[in-house]
């Protein structure tokens, strides 16, 4: 699958480290510490291994069921002719010739552990998707809290330019209070964007296991930039059909659907007959014992093939198999519902995608426009032309333009992540690739 497509994006300011005492965090590190931390994951690793046993127990049904036994008795009687010393071996071997419904259960039992590895791969792939997010967010929590650092360090920098001017009589007392008042949002965001950054590493720390002050102290990587590089193509029938066939949750769909079907197979079971054989080898020994009495040595060999035909169980067969074909058909809509879901998803994602592309092109020229607009501002300011009003006004909309890019950037890379989940091709190597780019 990785085939079909060329990775979407190429990075080009990316990302510095925190901490120049320490190597950053990286991507595929903090999924490496997910993968021995997640309880999910083992959680499905430990269902899967269970289900997979179950398949040796249905298996050892069809088998030889293979019994010895043995005894050792004395026996001291009042009468001296019933004194005696037994002993006695006996094998027995049991092995199903014919039964429905021990078969049905092994192929039953072989569909449930394709579904637990399903489940698995579910797991993983949640995994990936849930790390790239935790770590996506940390980074656009730091560039978020850098832009409202640097804004705070421009309003500081204003109200006090505002308050030297005023007190020379060049400004007024309302150019004061408006540099005051955008000071005060200045810090208030600040407080905020502090408060997500560690809730954010909080989350990263939760998924991963790494400690929170050891990724404090390491830091990640400041995302500054995602730039050009556009290969992804799909159209809507394409779309549809890797969503409706390579979808995790179709798949696990269609197993539960085929698990369902099989189960009627073990309940019409119940109706057929069984056939089984049966072989016992014995060997009784004496000993001890008078002459004339009784007691002799004796070995008996004996075959019996056992048929058992069901002929009424009071409807409760015919009952067991309606019930498993209704519930059958409630599989059945589970996988048309599963296949539907996966189809929008994918188709959804791949807007967001298309959609994404635009949005960044559109912010990257909006960034652009207000920091030529900020540096006029500031330049008509000083020769009477613009308010300080304008100029502080001009410098929130900068911030927000450069919040709103590094916004669209971060979900634009959790699009096509999401997008790749919904085609069933989304792995390690795409954390990999992010990774590769990021070092770039």
């Amino acid at each position: 699958m990785k085939k079909l497509k060329a990775f979407p994006v190429a990075f080009i300011g990316l990302f510095a480290s925190a901490s120049a005492q320490a190597l950053p965090l990286g991507l595929t590190d903090v999924y490496q510490q997910a993968l021995q931390h997640a309880p999910s994951l083992a959680q499905a690793q430990a269902q899967y291994q269970a289900d997979a046993e179950n398949v040796n127990l249905a298996e050892s049904v069809l088998l030889p069921q293979v019994k010895a036994s043995g005894s050792y008795a004395v026996n001291d009687s009042s009468i001296d002719s019933q004194d005696v010393t037994s002993q006695s071996l006996s094998l027995t071997i049991d092995q199903a010739l014919y039964g429905q419904s021990s078969w049905a259960l092994y192929d039953q039992a072989q569909l449930i552990e394709k579904a637990a590895s399903i489940a698995l791969q579910q797991a993983h792939q949640d995994l990936i998707l849930n790390v790239a997010k935790a770590y996506f967010d940390v980074l656009l929590a730091e560039q978020n809290l850098a832009l409202s650092a640097s804004d705070l360090e421009a309003k500081t920098l204003q109200f006090e330019t505002a308050q030297a001017s005023a007190e020379l009589g060049l400004m007024s007392r309302v150019d004061v209070l408006e540099a005051r008042s955008s000071l005060d949002l200045a810090k208030s965001a600040i407080i905020q964007a502090q408060n997500a950054l560690e809730n954010t590493q909080e989350a990263l720390s939760q998924i991963s296991g790494i400690d929170l002050s050891q990724l404090q102290a390491q830091g990640l990587k400041e995302l500054t930039q995602i730039g050009k590089g556009i290969d992804l193509n799909y159209a809507d029938k394409q779309l549809e059909a890797l969503a409706g066939s390579a979808n995790l949750s179709v798949n696990s769909a269609q197993i539960q659907y085929q698990i369902a079907q099989k189960e009627i197979d073990v309940k019409k079971a119940g109706h057929y007959p069984t056939v089984d054989l049966k072989a016992t080898f014995s060997d009784n020994q004496y000993s001890d014992y008078q002459a004339g009495s009784s007691f002799m040595d004796s070995r008996s060999n004996s075959i019996a093939l056992n048929l058992n035909v069901p002929l009424y169980s009071g409807g409760g067969t015919s009952s067991q198999v309606r019930s498993a074909s209704q519930k059958a058909i409630a599989a059945q809509q589970g996988l048309r519902n599963a296949r539907q879901q996966a189809v929008l998803q994918a188709k959804t994602q791949w807007r967001n995608w298309q959609q994404g592309l635009k949005l960044i092109a559109a912010l990257r020229e909006a960034v652009k426009s207000n920091d030529a607009f900020v540096e006029s501002a500031k330049e008509g300011y000083k020769v009477g032309l613009k308010s300080m009003l304008e100029v502080l006004t001009a410098t929130a909309n900068q911030t927000s333009a450069r919040k709103n890019l590094i916004e669209a950037i971060h979900n634009q890379s959790l699009a096509h992540l999401q997008l790749e989940a919904a085609i069933g091709d989304l792995d390690l190597q795409d954390l990999q690739q992010y990774e590769a780019l990021l070092q770039e």
